[in-house]
């Protein structure tokens, strides 16, 4: 559908959280038909408030800290991402965490996915699993992997965001960004 939407979107609490927000954010976006959409705009203090519980979790748990061996964001440009919107009947786009080389960083792994939630060019992947037949081929849907852009840790203009505020005291900032390599 190409209606469009306005919403207010959400903010967070001072733990961080997301709050449903009265605040009139300023999106006009296409709207995806049905009743549910995903991804909706949020305020820069639950932009935040959300990176902050994540980065806590992660400061509090080395064993998960570990896990994400210092990769803490993922690039994807623009002409990816439309790669994959372009796609006849693409209303969504799904994310997988994935692993692409020996090291063993992780990454993200982006697909098309329709209006009901189903893999854009699922029948052409099922018939191609079903003969094992892994040859690249021009039905084959879009689907594209991190490698186009940098990613990793979380960086200088971010760790200087939290430091700012974690200065000021701001519960939305109260991870030190400083100790994550």
């Amino acid at each position: 559908m190409s209606d469009l939407m306005s919403l207010s979107g959400y903010d967070c609490n001072n733990q961080g959280h997301l709050n449903p927000t009265p605040e009139q954010l300023d999106y006009h976006m296409p709207f995806t038909g049905g009743t549910d959409t995903f991804g909706m705009p949020i305020t820069f203090a639950a932009y935040l408030g959300m990176l902050n519980n994540f980065y806590t979790m992660l400061l509090n748990n080395p064993a998960a800290l570990e896990i994400f061996q210092g990769i803490f964001s993922i690039d994807f440009s623009k002409a990816s991402l439309l790669r994959i919107l372009s796609q006849p009947g693409c209303e969504f786009i799904r994310f997988y965490f994935a692993i692409p080389e020996a090291n063993q960083k992780l990454s993200l792994l982006a697909e098309g996915i329709d209006i009901f939630g189903a893999q854009i060019g699922y029948d052409q992947l099922l018939t191609k699993a079903t003969t094992n037949d892994m040859v690249h081929s021009s039905s084959d849907p879009s689907i594209e992997e991190r490698g186009n852009g940098g990613g990793g840790g979380p960086l200088p203009p971010l760790r200087q965001l939290f430091d700012l505020l974690r200065a000021q005291g701001s519960p939305l900032a109260t991870a030190d960004l400083s100790q994550l390599s």
